[in-house]
């Protein structure tokens, strides 16, 4: 006696899991056409909707596969949401407020392969950092000679910072379109630019709770850092 089968199972990327993971077939609907052209011409059309749902964390998606008779070996499929071309990292929820929603919106656009609008996003972060660091003090090449002049970067970065906000520029005012790999270039060097913050507090925690060698004193606060680093707090 043949067992009966089990839900019908596909192996696919899940973005919650950040990996291809198995998905089980919720639901899966056709819809198709055809029209004639001219009298004389006939087209046809197919596209295939289905429901999967994680099999790891339970994410559920919608697969859309389409076809056209005018373009056969050239099938569509698209997710939604989109599949995930570069993971927001984790460490975000620790930045301000205006740019946890920025990066948000740069990595929406990421995800649905808008390019352009992600490089307008990114030099956008560029210009929030600028702003918050060195102020309205002239145009982007003072702004980013004062950030060099304050420590924030160094000469080296400030042409990989340069490089990375023109692309920014170039996708707003020249319409340019940059490549996949270009676009994540640029994000790997925003991200770099605002996780220094992140890091220059996780690093002051880190040294906090740190015991000092034998012998050594242990190193004196920060004035900087407020009250609540200050000795007896």
């Amino acid at each position: 006696m043949t067992p009966p089968e089990g839900p019908k199972t596909e192996r696919v990327r899940c973005n919650a899991c950040a990996h291809d993971t198995k998905h089980v077939v919720v639901a899966a609907r056709t819809t198709q056409g055809s029209e004639l052209v001219e009298g004389r011409y006939q087209i046809d059309w197919r596209d295939t909707y289905t429901m999967l749902q994680c099999l790891g964390c339970e994410a559920v998606c919608l697969r859309q596969e389409s076809w056209f008779s005018e373009e056969p070996d050239q099938d569509t499929v698209r997710f939604y949401p989109p599949r995930v071309s570069r993971p927001q990292p984790r460490w975000t929820g620790e930045l301000p407020f205006a740019l946890q929603e920025l990066l948000y919106e740069v990595y929406a656009a990421l995800h649905a392969d808008s390019r352009r609008l992600a490089m307008m996003g990114a030099r956008a972060i560029g210009d929030l950092v600028l702003q918050d660091k060195v102020g309205d003090i002239g145009g982007f090449e003072q702004r980013l000679d004062a950030l060099v002049e304050a420590g924030y970067v160094s000469k080296r970065n400030r042409a990989v910072l340069a490089a990375a906000l023109d692309a920014g520029h170039a996708a707003a005012h020249r319409g340019h379109v940059a490549s996949a790999e270009e676009a994540n270039h640029v994000m790997d060097i925003v991200e770099n630019l605002v996780q220094t913050d992140v890091l220059t507090s996780a690093a002051k925690k880190l040294a906090s709770k740190t015991p000092p060698r034998p012998g050594q004193k242990p190193a004196a606060p920060n004035p900087s850092d407020g009250p609540a680093n200050s000795p007896g707090a």
